[in-house]
Parts: C-alpha cells; structure tokens; sequence
C-alpha cells in the first residue's frame, strides 16, 4: 500500500483548480540533461509549478532540473 501511495503524486490534491503554466525547460533540454522520457511531464509540469509561485529565475530552474537528474541516474 505505501509503495502505491508514494509512487503515485502525493501533491495532486494540493494542486487541484490551479492552471498549469508552461514549463520553463523544453523536451529536448530535460532530455539533454539525462531525464528520463518517462518522467519529463512530471518534471515539466513541478517546475512550471515552482516558475509560477516563486518567480524563479531560469538559470535557478536550469539548476534544479539538474539536480533532479543526477538523483535519477
């Protein structure tokens, strides 16, 4: 049961009525840096997130997207 609840997205409730905006990384940027296919959307979609709250800047965003990388490999 806890794998289930963990490998589902324990911030989906949280993020309910708000929009998406649009990533701030493409496809292919996420992809040069190793991120797997699978998890580009979710990446895309927590740092669209992140660019919409706290006005993040893009090399911060760049920055994050490759700590997020090196955590998958």
């Amino acid at each position: 049961m806890a794998k289930w609840i963990w490998g589902s997205d324990p911030l989906a409730a949280s993020r309910l009525g708000r929009e998406e905006g649009v990533s701030p990384l493409s496809v292919t940027e996420l992809a040069c840096l190793g991120i797997p296919a699978r998890k580009i959307p979710r990446v895309q979609a927590e740092l669209a997130r992140l660019a919409g709250s706290c006005r993040l800047q893009r090399a911060a965003l760049l920055a994050l997207a490759r700590q997020i990388a090196r955590q998958l490999r």
